[in-house]
């Protein structure tokens, strides 16, 4: 009887190291990770520097691939028409999220993909022209609340979408206030002309305006944060002020439902690894993306991001722009 058990034991340990072993995955040519948005921008220069690193870890070439337009809608449709077998992935921020809910997109993002590891997470920010803020004798949020109240219509802010993430905080932030809303076609537009004092105030992520910050032409006036930054640390944060607003952009990798989970941990993992590298910490301190944590991998980024998406449907909702909903939302 014992060299019966001592066998089953034996094959028990040999099956138990067999299947481990299976779970492990090997890619065998390159992956591809879409980008929906255009070279150079926020999301583009974030995965490229992670893609590399990639390369150099797993040892097959990781592909950056950009499919613009339609404010990310056109990539993720492309990311969705591909196979789901490990080779393809999705940089995906929440404002897929946002293009779901306001049914710019053919099929049910929610469902049929899935934030597995968060790389950065940005900081939003209320940023004014010096010029303009001069004028006004406004140098601090707090001043500019009150100015804007005694003067109605009269102060200006520079819109790319009334409904983005820059929409959100920004509305939540400001709720009260009679503001003159200015449209633009693209970020680029609207921090040209908060540049210039064609426009009064904008909203932005710190990468975005960090260059203006430094030329003096642009003043921050309010974070939208739940503590003050290092980099910033006299620039008032929404937290302080009882604002509950703290949107800011993030970027991270998602996968089409039905993506073999191995590959999916072995992604993961290898992102976790390059976080390690000092080339990605440099480019993370740099763009001021080490002010906020961001989630673990696994349930602490699905919680995350479905208090992201309740966020943004509850918002479009009060904005009466909500299209498509989610029973889970409700």
């Amino acid at each position: 009887m014992k060299k019966i058990a001592a066998l089953l034991l034996a094959l028990l340990m040999v099956f138990s190291l067999s299947a481990a072993f299976s779970e492990e995955w090997e890619f065998e040519r390159g992956v591809t990770i879409v980008c929906p948005w255009g070279l150079n921008g926020g999301a583009d220069s974030t995965i490229r520097p992670m893609s590399e690193l990639l390369t150099e870890y797993l040892g097959v070439p990781v592909e950056v691939r950009n499919e613009t337009g339609e404010s990310g809608v056109v990539g993720a449709s492309y990311a969705y028409a591909q196979p789901a077998d490990g080779y393809t992935f999705l940089l995906g921020t929440q404002s897929l999220y946002i293009q779901d809910l306001l049914g710019k997109m053919d099929f049910d993002f929610k469902d049929e993909f899935e934030c597995e590891v968060i790389l950065v997470h940005s900081i939003n920010m209320l940023a004014g022209s010096r010029r303009q803020m001069e004028k006004y004798g406004v140098g601090s949020f707090s001043d500019l609340q009150a100015y804007a109240a005694a003067h109605p219509d009269e102060v200006s802010v520079g819109m790319q979408s009334a409904v983005g993430v820059d929409g959100l905080c920004f509305e939540i932030a400001t709720e009260g206030l009679a503001l003159n809303r200015v449209s633009y076609n693209s970020g680029d537009d609207v921090n040209g002309a908060l540049a210039e004092g064609a426009v009064d105030l904008a909203v932005g992520g710190y990468d975005d305006m960090s260059s203006l910050i430094e030329a003096g032409d642009v003043i921050p006036l309010l974070l939208f944060c739940e503590h003050r930054v290092s980099i910033l640390p006299d620039c008032e944060c929404s937290a302080e002020l009882g604002i509950e607003s703290y949107a800011g952009p993030w970027r991270a990798i998602f996968a089409k439902k039905g993506t073999p989970q191995a590959a999916i941990d072995a992604i993961v993992e290898a992102v976790e690894a390059c976080r390690r590298d000092a080339t990605w910490q440099g480019f993370v301190m740099n763009a001021a993306y080490d002010q906020r944590e961001v989630p673990a991998p696994g349930a602490e980024t699905q919680r995350f991001c479905l208090g992201e998406y309740q966020e943004i449907r509850d918002y479009l909702l009060h904005q009466d722009k909500l299209v498509k909903d989610y029973e889970d939302l409700k």
